[in-house]
């Protein structure tokens, strides 16, 4: 597995799962969020608006609120409505 962002001017770097791992919520925030993708993202803040799917990584109450603290975050429960649309 891998993790990007995607920006309108480019994407950040790429983070691996290594093989095996299981991405619970706590691997998902202590890991990737607060190792890798929350630095890029805090690196050009303007560019970003941070979304997840409806993982259940993502949408654990820990991960919302360390996701609150990012420059713009799109609430899981509103991302879950606007696919529905």
């Amino acid at each position: 597995m891998v993790s990007v962002g995607v920006l309108v001017v480019g994407v950040t770097g790429l983070h691996f799962v290594n093989p095996g791992v299981k991405t619970n919520g706590k691997y998902y925030r202590e890991t990737l969020l607060k190792e890798e993708l929350l630095l890029d993202m805090c690196d050009i803040p303007e560019y970003f608006i941070f979304q997840h799917d409806y993982a259940p990584a993502h949408r654990a109450k820990e991960t919302v609120d360390l996701s609150t603290e990012t420059p713009a975050f799109i609430l899981p429960t509103l991302w879950r409505l606007t696919v529905r649309i």
